[in-house]
């Protein structure tokens, strides 16, 4: 059976946030967190994104290039963004999360994690988080019909 998510908003600000992997999705990640003042590391072999580059040289994330995950840096961590392209390592480093009751993200499954990220619309002081049950093009598909409502 599918996990089920309750939905739920949570202060990220001077949390330690790792992100594994350095590719399409891995970079849309941080460019989210970075909203919420957290404190970003990269773990990953290869940088597929070059704004991860700047991101570094702007002091916004730090960057352990060409490196293996080791659960070594899972200390002091809050949540974890597993986004490598290797579902079997995700898999692994998520269980290995969840078993320390770290919050973790695998991008490349529905359930074996224990916090999905939502689409999120914002304006003024409205915030509105759209999630579809693991699928992100649905819930950006109704995050636009929202911004519809709210934009006329």
């Amino acid at each position: 059976m599918a996990n089920k998510f309750f939905p739920v908003s949570i202060n990220l600000n001077n949390k330690n946030i790792l992100v594994i992997g350095a590719g399409k999705i891995a970079l849309r990640k941080t460019e989210m967190l970075l909203n919420y003042n957290c404190n970003i590391n990269v773990i990953t072999k290869d940088i597929l994104e070059e704004k991860f580059l700047e991101l570094e040289k702007s002091n916004k994330i730090k960057i352990f290039k060409n490196q293996e995950f080791e659960e070594k840096f899972l200390e002091n961590i809050f949540l974890v963004v597993v986004a490598t392209d290797n579902e079997t390592l995700n898999k692994k480093i998520s269980q290995l999360c969840m078993s320390k009751n770290i919050l973790v993200n695998n991008v490349t499954s529905k359930d074996d994690m224990n916090v999905r990220f939502a689409s999120i619309y914002e304006k003024d002081n409205i915030q509105i988080a759209i999630s579809a049950n693991g699928n992100p093009k649905k819930a950006v598909e109704i995050k636009h019909k929202i911004k519809d409502i709210f934009e006329k």
